[in-house]
């Protein structure tokens, strides 16, 4: 099987495979008495949550933490952005869109819980094709889920408090070790067999297929949030519709702040694009592992369909890479390869 060639078309049509997943997904469970399989899907949800996180894992590059000394400035601003800045972004963007409709409050935690968790893995794709510094984006989404087990439960806890929603602070960490260290630590260890085995060009050769079972895992776990909640979206519609105003607010926030904050403060254009696309872009396919593990329920929908506001709006930044490096007043390497679906 051409891997290579099957992660770069489920990367393409994300935003499609999700919708298609969700409305697969809507209508199985609508048609579908749910209730008799109830322990089955709960063994299901974490079998596929496994099968997603893992792969991803895989590819995460830890031995680049060595090199973060030397990119101080940088990684406090991408860590600071990530972290605790783009909470308070969706924060604020709830609060705009509670003043026009209300918001569910597990649904308001699930949005805040897409933008909590770890920088996606695909910041590092999107930080090559625009020709930013892959290694500072690298280190990024190493130290964003190392990070992960202070900061997301932190969060959670803060913002479950502001809604007089109650939430375990000890199911949260749980569910972080089982979801993302768990995965991450048997990551590491079979990266380093496979280089052991195949060597770095073995390596490279296989790499393409860790991605592409992860986004299998991520649609087939959107499929499954839509089917098990599909009675309760049938009986609130608006659920879905009204969760998409807040992502939109945040990624039209969160891009134009980093660009002005960057140029601001004197940072280079290559590092500005690792920055941005590590810190606004979020990992939604931990944050539905996290509301599924945690037995969350509503709080798994918003995640859910962050895919559709977050790929155009990533992809919209990839393709003014040009004129991004314009505002820097930086010259384009001369005659650069094309950026793929840039033209």
């Amino acid at each position: 099987m051409n891997w290579l060639k099957l992660k770069n078309h489920l990367d393409e049509y994300l935003p499609v495979y999700v919708t298609l997943a969700m409305i697969a997904g809507f209508y199985v469970g609508t048609h579908t008495n749910l209730k008799p399989y109830h322990n089955t899907l709960k063994t299901l949800n974490m079998l596929v949550v496994i099968s997603m996180i893992y792969p991803m894992m895989i590819n995460l590059h830890l031995e680049e933490l060595k090199n973060s000394a030397k990119l101080g400035k940088q990684l406090v601003i991408a860590l600071t952005m990530g972290l605790v800045i783009s909470p308070l972004i969706m924060y604020g963007a709830i609060w705009l869109t509670n003043l026009i409709h209300p918001i569910n409050h597990m649904l308001a935690l699930g949005l805040l819980l897409a933008v909590v968790v770890p920088c996606s893995s695909m910041s590092i794709a999107y930080t090559g094709f625009t020709k930013g510094n892959i290694e500072l984006a690298t280190i990024v989404v190493a130290l964003s889920f190392t990070l992960a087990i202070v900061t997301v439960p932190a969060w959670l806890k803060v913002f479950a408090s502001s809604y007089h929603v109650s939430i375990s602070a000890w199911l949260l960490v749980k569910t972080i070790l089982i979801v993302v260290i768990t995965p991450m630590v048997l990551g590491v260890l079979t990266r380093s067999y496979l280089m052991r085995k195949l060597g770095p060009e073995g390596f490279l050769r296989v790499k393409p297929a860790f991605p592409a079972i992860s986004l299998m895992g991520m649609y087939t776990i959107v499929f499954l949030i839509f089917m098990e909640k599909a009675k309760l979206i049938a009986s609130k519609p608006s659920i879905v519709g009204i969760a998409l105003v807040p992502l939109v607010i945040y990624y039209t926030t969160a891009l134009l702040f980093m660009t002005l904050v960057d140029r601001a403060v004197g940072i280079p254009y290559r590092d500005h694009m690792a920055i941005t696309f590590t810190s606004v872009g979020k990992n939604e396919g931990t944050a539905m592992a996290i509301a599924l593990a945690a037995g969350t329920g509503l709080m798994a929908i918003a995640p859910a369909v962050t895919p559709i506001v977050q790929i155009p709006f990533l992809i919209g930044y990839v393709k003014a890479w040009r004129k991004i490096a314009g505002l820097w007043n930086c010259k384009v390497l001369e005659e650069e390869e094309a950026v793929p679906g840039a033209s």
